[in-house]
């Protein structure tokens, strides 16, 4: 790259704390208007929370691109949804502090602490005024004109995020319809205040608030000319960083199609399905396509390995790439996103769509889609889907509790997609999707999985469900997604699913830490309280975060507090209202049917 545009390009990681210390933001009015959603936020905050909960050192939030004005203040060429989405995270947070007395007994010095946190929050999302550097009081984040008033007045302003859910629900601020910027912006408020007012303590937030200011980062590129920030993402792509991939296979396809009209048809295209999926999601659909088409794990940065496929003839550039990128996004959509399928089997619908549901949101990977996606691509009958998708999660989990590397896990759904391929008929493809053996790299070790092993399967899957660390194997991710793919089991066809749950949550019945003047003590010896308080037969669902005091409630009592069909809608903590006790042998009563349940689900 040329010395002078490098020296109008600076790019640099940098903590969410640290962007709302240095950076004053505007939206520029050619910016797409705030369109975020419910499932955005609610992603937002999971994220970041499983990424704490994991003990991960940082968390990366993707890319912003910005445009210099002067010394502090910068256009948001790229980005602004999610910066805009943090301002109100913190904006709420403050507010939720302000509140936070009548939930909770404080001290004075509690008070005069929480005092010092909100204003700490304050300022973040609004400037201070600095007379030393001239710098003026404003907003953090100079946002789209027809949401400027509602943010002043409502998120700038101390303690009124909540009265903007009042204000909205009773119909004194109103809006077209729910793609409007206003709701989006109470879908935010809303969705943020449902996920901090289930946090268990003070502390419990503050960890929250600290992780995200200190330990999430983004990576931000900044220049000073606007005709500079429109080609950066041509030279994001040089310095490899994938978001922009979409961008810049968009900008050279449109080269590809000579007639004028069709290259406004196509980009008009383009634009409606970064609205419907968002540019995120779209971007995903992307690299899923890759996967499929060049079937081989990626050696290039995104834009390469298309050009590659270009250049072999595998998609033509131009009108092609579009349609096929068009019918990737509407299968992605259908059968992922938001998974319908055409067949009269209510039950089987419901199956398909719970099943999916709960791999999208609680697998930690995505490398099982692009064999689904493809599978609904080549052969357009949705009759087959529920019986592929069962054997793909079955390989799917049984590979997880393998411990397959990321590398193994790309390379057994790209050998799922060479099998579609080859084979003619969606009813060989999923016959033969668990009878072939894939030999595997498992530390220097080389071991063979067969799926038509029953006891291979089933030493494989107890070896994750007895051990006595279950609850924390995978940074706790593997214990909730176990718990809920039972949990489904245990439903008919007229069950809902989990859509409608934005917060799940693992809960022990048995506490970590009981209390020594317990019931629990009383019944369990140290021993016992190690060996069992992790494991499968004493974990539980709960529909969102619980007070951390009421974790040491007596048996008798969770189960009235907690553990009714009123407060929870999952059938495998409903199921503790058939046990009188709690005791050692009780939990490896219960252990041993859950086990029973999971073999019948990954082995039978």
């Amino acid at each position: 790259m040329p010395r002078e545009i490098e020296e109008r390009l600076k790019a640099e990681e940098i903590k969410v704390g640290n962007l709302f210390r240095q950076f004053i933001f505007k939206i520029p009015i050619y910016q797409r208007p705030f369109s975020w959603t419910e499932e955005h936020f609610r992603r937002l905050v999971d994220d970041v929370m499983d990424a704490l909960e994991g003990k991960e050192d940082h968390y990366f939030l993707g890319s912003i691109i910005l445009k210099r004005i002067d010394d502090v203040k910068y256009e948001v060429v790229d980005g602004q949804q999610r910066i805009t989405a943090l301002i109100i995270l913190l904006a709420v947070a403050r507010d939720i502090i302000k509140g936070i007395e009548g939930l909770y007994t404080v001290d004075d010095a509690t008070r005069e602490e929480l005092k010092k946190l909100r204003k700490i929050l304050q300022d973040y999302i609004y400037q201070p005024e600095d007379p030393l550097m001239g710098i003026p009081e404003t907003m953090r984040l100079e946002p789209w004109r027809d949401l400027k008033e509602i943010l002043k007045n409502y998120i700038y302003t101390e303690g009124q995020t909540k009265k903007l859910i009042q204000d909205v629900e009773s119909g004194r601020i109103k809006y077209a319809d729910k793609q409007s910027p206003m709701f989006h912006l109470y879908e935010a408020v809303k969705t943020f205040y449902e996920f901090y007012e289930g946090f268990s303590d003070i502390d419990r937030l503050k960890k929250f608030l600290q992780y995200l200011l200190s330990h999430v980062y983004v990576v931000y590129v900044r220049t000073d000319t606007r005709t500079s920030a429109f080609r950066l993402f041509n030279v994001l792509n040089t310095r490899g960083l994938p978001l922009t991939a979409a961008d810049i296979l968009k900008s050279v396809n449109l080269e590809a199609v000579e007639d004028e009209s069709k290259r406004n048809e196509y980009a008009t295209l383009w634009r409606n399905l970064e609205d419907d999926l968002g540019r995120e999601e779209l971007d995903r659909v992307i690299g899923f396509m890759r996967t499929i088409f060049a079937r081989e794990k990626a050696k290039l940065e995104m834009y390469e390995e298309f050009e590659k496929l270009f250049d072999r003839g595998i998609i033509k550039k131009g009108a092609e790439f579009f349609r096929i990128v068009k019918d990737f996004a509407q299968i992605y959509q259908d059968k992922v996103l938001e998974p319908d399928i055409n067949i009269d089997d209510l039950a089987l619908r419901n199956q398909y769509k719970i099943l999916v549901e709960i791999m999208r949101r609680f697998l930690p990977f995505s490398d099982w889609i692009p064999p689904l996606l493809f599978f609904s691509y080549k052969f357009r009958d949705d009759s087959y889907l529920p019986d592929f998708l069962l054997n793909l999660e079955k390989k799917v989990f049984i590979e997880w509790c393998a411990d397959f590397t990321a590398t193994q896990r790309i390379m057994s759904s790209i050998r799922i997609i060479r099998l579609i391929d080859d084979l003619g008929d969606p009813e060989h493809v999923i016959k033969n999707l668990l009878t072939y053996k894939e030999t595997v790299q498992h530390g220097r070790e080389r071991r063979t999985i067969d799926f038509t092993n029953r006891g291979e399967i089933e030493k494989i899957l107890l070896e994750k469900l007895n051990d006595q660390q279950f609850y924390t194997l995978k940074g706790g991710k593997l214990a909730r997604y176990v718990l809920l793919r039972l949990d489904m089991e245990m439903w008919d066809e007229n069950f809902p699913g989990y859509s409608n749950i934005p917060t799940i949550t693992v809960e022990h019945v048995l506490p970590r830490n009981p209390p020594s003047d317990s019931e629990w003590s009383r019944k369990f010896n140290k021993d016992q309280i190690k060996e069992w308080v992790d494991k499968l037969g004493n974990l539980a669902l709960l529909s969102k975060r619980r007070n951390s005091q009421a974790a040491n409630y007596d048996f008798g009592k969770k189960k009235e507090r907690y553990f009714t069909v009123k407060f929870t809608p999952f059938r495998i903590t409903q199921m503790l209202q058939g046990y009188d006790n709690w005791t050692p042998e009780t939990i490896a009563q219960r252990h041993n049917e859950l086990l029973e349940l999971a073999k019948s689900v990954y082995v039978e």
